[in-house]
């Protein structure tokens, strides 16, 4: 046993010596602009990950399941949302893996997922069955729910402007997605059967970008502090700590991260508000399917249309950040949760009437940039913002396992509509089972949920709520 204490000592002491000689290094006055520029990129082959399936559903579903397997258009995507329930198993190992970045730093979690990303998406790119595909789109699916570019942005940026900065290089990134419908027209040339293709260029991207984090970008000051002052903590001070206070000094780990959450108040009420809000998640993946397949858009039509998504999508993500950090969390969540639902309502009806394409992807483009605004400041901004950093990867897991388990019911409920029901009203059902949701979250954020904006990262124990003012 004493044997054991001595190696994690020394273990430990050299760690430390590591830690502060990180963060005693200097960082050049470029440095800051710098990381913000590769975060951008990074961020834009996670922007292009999470979307990229979403506007090719069309051809996937219909070379997969309807050429390869004779099914009509909408068993298709019935039986593909059933089968994304086979990948449920990996996706839960984000238990834990997230949380490895509260006791090992951001970086290599920053370089691991950017490489990920980059070979689910080439695996994609080289699929010729349902199995390969669902191999890439695993691989994407696991990488984007970490989001540790996210954490560095909140990490690296002051008080003032940090939900301002998140939203410009979110804005940044989705715009960044525009190199989309640019290699639908060039690479595929508005071709179904050439879809493949456009994955290719993204996945090349992810791994240039990966090498670059690894070799210039250093961890973040917040973390650095935080790992300093525990490792100087002597053992013995460590184990004459109460649960509670164990719970809340713990280096990373899921159960510490529900046990904390459950503990404070300010952490309940957001994972409730969570649960409402992504249950009004299923809109943001199917206006492909909506556009081709109920508005009878052509491929031309839809790639015109997505020209202009990029555009309304990050000027509501930007409008999101300016209006978090000038009026506050909660304030953005109502205003962008009823633009949510105002947009999706224009985008139906541009594509059911015929309006031009570049309206109805402007349109979309614009429910997106709103709902995800809203949700990004729910279980992005304020989980982050309402857990210490020993414990903010970790935390943050809890939010992506609700995204994934409250979507994932909901989707069940999509798998018995989607047969019953014709074609042409896949767009009032899917807003039909927004809106409840919205309206849930919007309730209970602004009645249980404190403001969390100007809060200084370095300081936040998750207690400040729990006595109601």
């Amino acid at each position: 046993m004493k044997r054991d204490l001595e190696s994690v000592r020394i273990r430990e002491a050299k760690e430390l010596a590591r830690r502060e000689k990180q963060l005693q290094a200097r960082d050049s006055r470029f440095y800051l602009p710098y990381l913000f520029m590769v975060l951008s990129l990074i961020y834009i082959v996670d922007e292009v990950a999470s979307t990229i399936s979403i506007q090719f559903q069309s051809n996937i579903i219909n070379e997969f399941f309807v050429q390869n397997m004779g099914m009509e258009y909408g068993e298709g995507l019935s039986l593909s949302s059933a089968l994304g329930f086979i990948t449920y198993p990996v996706t839960l190992l984000i238990v834990f893996y997230r949380p490895l970045a509260d006791r090992f730093g951001r970086k290599p979690f920053l370089v691991i997922n950017t490489f990920v990303m980059g070979l689910g998406l080439f695996l994609v790119y080289l699929s010729d069955n349902i199995y390969v595909y669902m191999i890439g789109s695993s691989l994407m699916g696991f990488m984007v729910s970490h989001d540790m570019q996210c954490v560095y942005i909140l990490e690296c940026s002051s008080e003032k402007k940090r939900a301002r900065n998140y939203a410009l290089i979110k804005a940044v990134a989705i715009l960044g997605t525009l190199l989309i419908p640019l290699l639908r027209e060039t690479l595929m040339q508005n071709k179904s059967e050439r879809w493949h293709l456009v994955y290719l260029v993204p996945a090349i991207l992810g791994f240039v970008l990966s090498l670059v984090a690894l070799l210039f970008a250093r961890e973040t000051d917040t973390f650095l502090v935080n790992r300093v002052k525990y490792l100087k903590t002597p053992m013995e001070d460590r184990e004459k700590q109460s649960k509670e206070e164990k719970s809340g000094n713990a280096q990373g780990g899921i159960i510490h991260a529900v046990r904390f959450a459950f503990r404070h108040r300010q952490l309940r009420f957001l994972m409730l508000a969570c649960c409402f809000y992504y249950s009004a998640s299923l809109a943001t993946a199917t206006y492909n399917t909506v556009m081709k397949e109920s508005a009878l858009m052509t491929e031309e039509a839809i790639t015109m249309a997505l020209y202009l998504y990029p555009i309304g999508n990050a000027l509501m993500t930007f409008t999101a950040g300016l209006v978090s950090d000038r009026f506050g969390r909660k304030t953005t969540i109502i205003a962008m949760s009823c633009s949510a639902v105002m947009c999706y309502s224009l985008f139906i009806a541009g594509a059911m009437l015929g309006w031009a394409p570049l309206l109805t992807g402007f349109a979309i483009g614009g429910f997106m940039g709103s709902y995800w605004g809203a949700g990004d400041t729910i279980g992005g901004i304020m989980f982050s913002e309402s857990a210490p950093t020993n414990l903010r990867s970790s935390v943050t897991v809890i939010n992506t396992l609700l995204n994934g388990i409250i979507g994932g019911l909901a989707t069940i409920v999509t798998i018995i509509l989607l047969p019953l029901i014709p074609k042409e009203t896949f767009g009032y059902m899917y807003l039909a089972l927004t809106i409840p949701g919205l309206i849930g979250a919007i309730f209970i954020i602004w009645k249980y949920v404190g403001e969390t904006r100007g809060l200084d990262l370095k300081k936040v124990t998750g207690a400040e709520w729990d006595k109601r003012k």
